[in-house]
Formats: structure tokens, sequence, C-alpha cells
């Protein structure tokens, strides 16, 4: 990288002699200088520009690349220990320092600031501040600095700070020279351009491709680039690669394998890799953010199924791969990841800190570090329930650690259907909980139905954080893989808040369980898994990731209303249509004639409003058939099947007291109502 970026530099004189003056004394009057700029203007070319001016004057330079830090102070101390060379790494930055007294003469170049522009302060005042005299500092970020580095009277004189602009024409000319083009070509290039590095580097990749300068772009220089970029890819996999790539969080060979060629995904990573608005990092290979964005909104504009196809090839891969113990967390990151373009979704999720956590199964052994670290967010009457539940056989716990033995987050799932009354009843939330799922969706044998009664949050449940994002996705992964889930219910404090992102993900609100739990508001949203298997809900939340709408339930399977009647409003729907039993048209717009039951009996070509009759006919033929339920099932067939006129009528043909029939109609109703729900439940 050093060798194409020291054939390619040009430009940026000024600063560069601003860090020569800097290496130049010994020890330097500005040990610290940072560079802000926005996406592409070239920090990270600049950085490694100085740091080759640095060896040739003999001083070592270390690199630190904040992407991969986790933002925190124990990643950023890591991380120095581990740039340093410290033995063991570890996060003592006594360790450290001692480590830079030992070699003072060093360069140490961060790079992607913004990624920890939060832990300004403390490398300000904790770390900084300790270096030797000799040790210079070069810091790189999208942001401007923060104004303290002017206001601090320590750092005022020994600090510089300056910002990185377009290019000029002298220097896109001298730029263009070193790729090979033509002088004829400098200038229409660089008024394509303006001089942005980024653009410039694109069109000089199109222009050696093609011999050619392209005539007519829009406004979005960088869009228009990217689309030419991309056709001029040496065949139709290779844009395919790229596209993949400007699509995904990162990109492994294993994925291009998977969506673009197997036999070729060596070839097609080596190729990505030597672009050069392709970057590289531990997880793979990714694309500068203003290129990521081109690529892939022009795609997205261009050709919608093509896209599509992208979208749902790169989250099958992720998927399977979310599914294995071991990649759980840093796939399922990767597949929040293709929420980007969702609206629903941005106010809920940090986007910029996915894979900065990850997630797992919680240990007994967690408990005491767990009510430790967020103890705090939730009140105190809460902890010995939370403690209790922690180790309870129905419960299941997650914790999102930062890095190992650190917690950030904790949720508890919890099985309801494997407690007694007792227990369910103890805690308010799982009491209603439980017996509205009675009504809704009753367990069969060997179905689960979880709980996330619990959900810790360092910071709280209401601001997006990397450890918001590792607790949604360890909720996730169960979705994935628990077996014979049947429904899933979160329990959230303030839950008119998570209304948007919750009808986005197709979790409805369960409103009867609403209340105020220890002066907090708290209601929970569920997801039936039997109504919306696992399988339309991975399908239908591809076009809801990409910002298109589409309901969850099938239209051709069951409708919204009809499937999910709680149990009290079957009863009443039954009770209907029997009383309508010989009126076509009001069966034909019961709600009982998009539910289950009437979907799974009905015969081929028959109306959902005969098939209705003819079910309720047979379970009213099944009471006679009952030596216990015979005479229920007379006092319906006289009243509905085949009418003996008014009630009066049917009582006296009976040879009943009316009151005595009117006990036996309205058990019958019953019993064909609880036969009928058995069916809808099975």
């Amino acid at each position: 990288m050093r060798t194409r970026i020291a054939r390619t530099f040009v430009g940026r004189e000024t600063e560069l002699a601003l860090f020569a003056d800097s290496l130049a004394a010994d020890p330097p009057a500005f040990p610290i200088i940072l560079v802000h700029g926005p996406g592409g203007i070239g920090k990270t070319t600049f950085l490694e520009r100085a740091r080759a001016m640095a060896a040739g004057q003999g001083i070592d330079s270390v690199r630190i690349d904040a992407r991969d830090v986790e933002a925190s102070v124990r990643g950023l101390s890591r991380a120095l220990a581990e740039a340093f060379g410290v033995p063991g790494h570890g996060t003592d930055l006594r360790r450290v320092l001692a480590q830079c007294a030992a070699a003072p003469r060093r360069l140490l170049v961060i790079d992607s600031f913004e990624h920890i522009e939060h832990l300004d302060g403390w490398l300000r005042e904790s770390f900084l501040a300790d270096l030797p005299p000799s040790t210079r500092v070069l810091i790189a970020g999208r942001s401007v600095p923060d104004p303290a580095w002017r206001s601090h009277p320590l750092w005022r004189e020994a600090a510089r700070i300056f910002g990185l602009r377009n290019l000029g024409a002298a220097e896109c000319a001298s730029y263009l020279a070193s790729r090979g083009i033509a002088p004829d070509r400098h200038e229409a290039i660089t008024r394509l351009t303006h001089g942005h590095p980024l653009a410039l580097a694109l069109v000089a990749d199109v222009v050696c491709s093609c011999a050619e300068v392209p005539e007519h772009l829009g406004r979005d220089v960088v869009r228009q680039l990217a689309q030419l970029f991309t056709a001029q890819a040496p065949s139709e996999l290779h844009r395919r690669a790229l596209e993949v790539c400007a699509h995904a969080r990162v990109t492994t060979g294993p994925l291009l394998a998977d969506t673009v060629d197997r036999g070729r995904a060596r070839e097609l990573f080596d190729w990505l890799a030597s672009l050069s608005v392709i970057e590289s990092g531990p997880a793979g290979l990714f694309p500068h953010d203003l290129v990521r964005e081109a690529i892939d909104d022009e795609l997205r504009w261009r050709d919608q199924e093509r896209h599509r196809a992208i979208h749902v090839a790169v989250k099958t891969h992720l998927i399977e791969r979310a599914r294995e113990e071991a990649q759980a967390a840093e796939r399922s990151f990767d597949i929040l990841f293709l929420h980007r373009h969702a609206a629903a979704m941005r106010p809920f999720v940090d986007f910029r800190s996915l894979g900065s956590v990850y997630f797992e199964r919680g240990a007994a052994s967690d408990l005491p570090l767990l009510l430790a670290t967020l103890g705090a967010e939730v009140p105190a009457t809460q902890h010995a329930a939370i403690a209790h539940w922690w180790t309870h056989p129905a419960c299941t716990g997650w914790v999102v650690r930062p890095g190992a033995g650190q917690i950030a987050a904790a949720t508890l799932s919890i099985d309801l259907a494997m407690l007694g009354a007792d227990e369910r009843d103890a805690d308010p939330v799982m009491a209603d909980v439980w017996h509205l799922l009675q009504d809704l969706a009753p367990p069969r044998s060997g179905e689960r139905q979880l709980l996330a009664r619990w959900n810790l949050v360092a910071g709280g449940q209401l601001r997006p954080s990397a450890a918001m994002n590792g607790l949604q996705m360890s909720q996730f992964h169960q979705w994935l893989t628990v077996s014979g889930l049947a429904a899933y219910v979160i329990c959230a404090e303030h839950p008119d808040h998570w209304q948007p992102m919750m009808r986005h993900i197709g979790f409805e609100r369960m409103a009867s369980c609403d209340r105020v739990v220890d002066g907090v508001p708290t209601g929970c949203y569920w997801h039936d898994w039997r109504a919306v298997p696992l399988a339309r809900w991975l399908d239908v939340m591809v076009d809801r990731e990409l910002g298109r709408e589409r309901p969850m339930e099938d239209p051709a399977a069951i409708a919204p209303a009809a499937a999910r009647l709680a149990r009290p409003d079957f009863a009443r729907a039954v009770r209907d249509a029997l009383r309508a039993l010989n009126d076509r048209g009001a069966l034909a717009a019961s709600p009982l004639t998009a539910s289950a039951l009437v979907h799974a009996g009905r015969q081929p070509a028959e109306a959902a409003g005969d098939a209705l009759r003819r079910l309720l006919v047979e379970a009213v033929e099944a009471l006679k058939t009952r030596p216990r339920d015979a005479k229920f099932g007379r006092a319906l067939e006289l009243t509905y099947v085949r009418p003996a006129g008014s009630q009066e009528l049917v009582a006296e043909r009976l040879g009943l007291p009316f009151g005595t029939y009117r006990y036996q109609l309205a058990t019958g109703i019953d019993r064909v109502a609880q036969t009928l729900w058995a069916q809808e439940t099975a």
C-alpha cells in the first residue's frame, strides 16, 4: 500500500511541511497534529505518507484504526497496548506509558477517529499528557476536533489542527500523470471531479479501463462515477462482486462464494482487495462509505429487482451462519446492517457501532457483575426477582459483552409454558401475558412461549447504542434457533416509544398488558410464530429492510383479523354464525371465514361461507353422537340446522320447559365453540 501511495501521492505540501517541522525538532514544539475532513478527502493516504516521512527520519510508527477499536476507554487502552507491543497486552496504561518511555522517538497514528471521538477528553487528559516529549501523535477523523484542543493550556501551543480540502488543478494533473493518463485528458477529468480525491481516483480507474473520459455527469458526481465504475468491471461476475461488497457490511470469501461464484470467489476477493476504493479490516473487505452509498443507491435506483436479489443472497448467506453459535453475534450484526434503508429502524439502531460488542448465553456466575453493572437501570425492588429468574430452569439469560469479563446489556427469556400458575401469578406482567396468550394462541404440546421479561442496557433502553444493538440481536438469534417457538413476547419500558420499530418487525402490541411497574410505563409486544412462521417472516422482512411495505400475513393463507381472534371473540363469532346458519351472505361476512379452521377444512372450489356452514353442522352432528351431549346437539339442530319455528315451538317439540331448553341451547353453543376452538388452535 505504501509503495502505491508513494507513487501516486500528490499535493498537501503545506500540511506535510508542518509535519516535517514536527519531525525536525527533538523534542518537537508541537507533538500533536489533528487532521480532519469529509469521507474520501484523503486522510488515510495522508497518514501513510506521513508515516513514510517519519520512517525516513528514523522514527518508527504505530497505527490504530479506530474502526477496529471497541468504543470505550477499556477498548482504546487495549488497542494502545497492542500497538505499542506491551507484553500480554491488557489495559494498564502505566505499562503502555512505560513501553513508550523505553523508545520515545515514535509516531502514534490514529485513523478514523470519528468512531471513538467521544473518548477525545480521556485521550487528551489521561494518556497523551503523559507521553514522552519525543513521541509524536497524528490523529485523523471526519469531525472538526473539540475546541478544547485550542483552549486547553497544555495543548493550545502543543497541538496543530488543519482540515484537508479538494486538490487543485496542478495537483490533479500530477496525480493523473502518475496513473499514466495522457495530459490532454487532465483538464476534463479535473473539471468533472472538482478535485475530490476519491472522485479523481474513480474517474482515473474508469479512464484506465475504457480509455475514454466520461462526458456527461449529473450533480451527484460520486453516484454517477460509481455507475460508470461498475459498468467497467472486467466481467459480469466482477460487477456483481462489487455490488455485493457495497451491500454487505463486510465482504468475505465465503460470502462471495455463496452470492457470486463459488469457483472464482478467491479471484473476485483478490480483485476487490486491489481496488483503490476498497479497504480491508479484520472481518473482511468494505468500500469507502461514499462508494458504498453510491454503488448501492445507484443499483437500487437503476434495477430494483437486481438490488433485491443481491439483498436476498447476502441475507440468506448471513442467516445460515447466524444460526451457528460461533458466528451468531458477528453475522447477526451483519444482518442488522441490512436494515439501514428502513426508515423505521434508523432511530433505534446505532449502525456505526455494529460489531463492537458480542452476545452469548449468560451463566450463573455472571449474576453479580450483571447486577453491579446494570442494576441501576431498573428499580432496586426488582433486583431480587432478576436474581431469582436468572438461575431458574425456565429462563435463558443472554449477555452483551464489549469484551471478556464485561457486561453492557442482558435479557432474560422465560418460557412461560414451563411455569406453574403460582410462579406466573407472582409477577403481574407474566400473569397478564400468560392469560392473554391463552386467548390468542394457547400453547400446544412441546411448544415454547418465551417472554423477554427483563431487558437491561447500560445507558437505558431508549438510547441507540452498541449495547442495545447486541440485546436486540440476541433476541433475533433466539427467533432463528429456538426449537418449537410458538410465541415471543418482548417486555419494554415506555412501550409507545417502540411502536414504529415493533410494527416494522411484525410485533403487535399487547395493549391489555400495559401497566406501570415501579413508576415506569411498561408494555409488551408479541409475534405469533404459528400465524407468521419464520420462513414467511424472513421473506417479508426482505422488503421491509429495503424500505418497502409488505403485509406480514400471507393473503392467500390466513387474514390477520381472523387468525388472531381472541378466544372470547372466537366464541362470539361461533354463536353469531350459528344464528345465521341459513344466511349465506351473513356467513360469507363472518370473521371465521378467514380463520385457520376454515382455511384448513375448506374443500376445493368451496366458498369460505359454505365451508364454515359445513363445519358448524358437522360439529352439531358430532354432539348428537355423544350420549352426554346428545340433548345439546338436538337443541342446536332444531333451532339452527333444521329450524322448527320459534324457540317456544322448539322447546315444545323437545318436550322441555322453556328455561331448560334455553340452558341446553346455550350449553350446546358453548360445546360447539370449544370444539371449533380446539381445531383452530391445534
